[in-house]
């Protein structure tokens, strides 16, 4: 196994963590409150006689809260399956697929719709994210086809969410994927931090494990611009899986 799927198995699984202990820690916040609360009630029950017992019982146990607080914590509870059953499909894809010398765009495609998801568990529900995915589904014949060298799509996708500044204004991660005729294309803008070390490059953002992975296996048949521009990251790669 190679190291860089070394490490983004060991990302996924720090991710899964992450996640598991983030889900507890809401679960105990939330229990915790509501045994402070009940400890409270019960205590102002004692203070009470019978009358003021049954009116505030009436007035505070408002089977609408009660509902919006289940909704919540059920809520918590499905972000984390769904998240975890992306972290799975990935996984398989790294451990087994990739294993492949190459694999279909449609599995790399569904790879990189997985990973954009698990990604997207990091960031407020405010943040500005566009993904949109432009695929010829009825050349099923490409599409099915093992042509691509697999992991093709993990480098630009986890900088992106590496580097993209989180906190501005106009902070934005922008991903478009596109398979057509035999060309795969990624293109991956964001808004970075100015104290990001991405602007300290001059010749080349970011790995170069990808460059390398493309001049070895498409050679004469791929482009990769990656450049800054106003604070804006963009990588643009396009690949032709088939020779003229």
């Amino acid at each position: 196994m190679t190291t860089e799927i070394s490490n983004i198995i060991i990302l996924l699984l720090l991710t899964i963590v992450a996640v598991i202990l983030g889900l507890y820690l809401f679960l105990r916040q939330k229990y915790r409150k509501l045994e402070v609360e009940n400890r409270q009630q019960k205590e102002l029950f004692n203070r009470m006689d019978n009358q003021k017992i049954e009116h505030f019982h009436r007035a505070q146990l408002n089977p609408h809260l009660l509902k919006n607080s289940l909704n919540g914590i059920l809520s918590h509870a499905y972000q984390t399956y769904y998240t975890m059953d992306k972290l799975a499909m990935v996984l398989d894809y790294v451990l087994y697929e990739s294993e492949d010398e190459l694999v279909s765009p449609k599995a790399e495609i569904e790879f990189a719709r997985n990973l954009i998801e698990i990604n997207k568990v990091k960031l407020s529900p405010l943040f500005d994210i566009r993904v949109k995915f432009d695929i010829d589904e009825l050349n099923d014949s490409m599409l099915n086809t093992p042509s691509l060298v697999p992991l093709m799509s993990v480098d630009l996708i986890e900088n992106a969410f590496k580097h993209a500044d989180f906190h501005g204004p106009d902070s934005f991660i922008a991903i478009m994927l596109t398979f057509k005729n035999g060309l795969f294309e990624l293109v991956v803008s964001n808004r970075i931090s100015k104290r990001s070390p991405l602007q300290k490059s001059k010749s080349g953002i970011g790995s170069k494990t990808l460059e390398e992975r493309l001049m070895l296996y498409y050679p004469g048949r791929h482009q990769l611009w990656r450049f800054v521009e106003n604070d804006v990251y963009t990588a643009n790669l396009q690949i032709r899986l088939y020779a003229d």
